[in-house]
């Protein structure tokens, strides 16, 4: 019976955020105030069905369900989700959801189009240390996508305003100060929370399996990827880099970084995976 209800919920998910999406589209281009708060509603009942989903999911196969790909695409839509919530009632501006609800749509679909709800994992995926590292991690990826998100966001205003065009972008988007500086506070949280994630990867490695470091070509790539954007961040911290600059930055920092996690999730047959 638990099952059924877990599979149910699974295609519920990619329906719920779609109509958040859509809602949150219709408000932008509208500007009624009716249409942004049925979208908060709507994205708030998501957000709730999907933490049960994964409580009821990690009760039932008795694991923290981020154990491949597919679950944490699942796990970062569920993140990039709540934490856009939490920006939209602490500034009181919900005309940027169509963007956030995009990337919390794609993931959610891809997710449920592709998981697999067998249950079948190694046992050290049950271990207390491994969910709060893959935790940790994905709220970093997650915080990384809403910085890059903000970057674009920037991109096309700063774009609108040069060739004096005050349309819809224009009309929906906060300034550029607030876009510029939620960008930059999403980029140093992702930083910061994914290097958490990887450290604590190392830290569980050496505890369970005996090494802190392993020449896996899975954890290599993660490491030089998590390297190689922070030397960034602190290239345009120390050059005093904003504006413009900055979110692109963001933006293709970001897109470099997720492809590098692609391609660490296509990698097979390494002590990475547990499955």
């Amino acid at each position: 019976m638990m099952i059924q209800a877990i599979k149910a919920t699974n295609v519920l998910l990619p329906l719920l955020y779609g109509l958040a999406f859509v809602l949150y589209a219709l408000y932008f281009n509208t500007r009624q105030s009716e249409l942004g708060k049925w979208a908060s509603k709507l994205l708030l009942g998501g957000i709730v069905v999907h933490l049960v989903y994964l409580v009821t999911k990690g009760i039932y196969f008795q694991y923290f369900p981020i154990t491949n790909s597919f679950e944490s695409f699942s796990m970062i839509a569920f993140d990039t989700a709540v934490i856009y919530y939490i920006i939209e009632r602490l500034n009181k501006e919900g005309k940027t959801g169509l963007f956030f609800l995009a990337i919390v749509f794609l993931f959610q679909v891809v997710s449920s189009m592709f998981i697999e709800n067998n249950g079948i994992h190694s046992g050290l995926l049950a271990n207390p240390m491994f969910g709060i590292h893959t935790f940790f991690t994905l709220l970093g990826l997650s915080s990384l996508a809403i910085s890059a998100v903000y970057g674009l966001m920037y991109w096309m205003l700063a774009k609108e305003i040069k060739a004096h065009r005050f349309g819809a972008i224009y009309e929906g988007l906060p300034s550029l100060e607030m876009l510029e500086g939620m960008g930059r506070v999403g980029s140093l949280a992702g930083l910061v929370t994914l290097g958490l994630g990887i450290f604590l990867g190392h830290l569980w490695a050496y505890k369970i399996l005996g090494y802190f470091f392993k020449a896996d070509p899975k954890i290599v790539i993660s490491d030089i990827a998590w390297i190689s954007y922070a030397v960034g961040w602190l290239v345009v911290w120390r050059r005093g880099l904003s504006g413009l600059r900055l979110s692109r930055w963001a933006f293709w920092g970001f897109i470099l970084f997720f492809m590098a996690i692609m391609v660490v999730n296509i990698l097979g047959n390494t002590f990475h995976s547990f499955t």
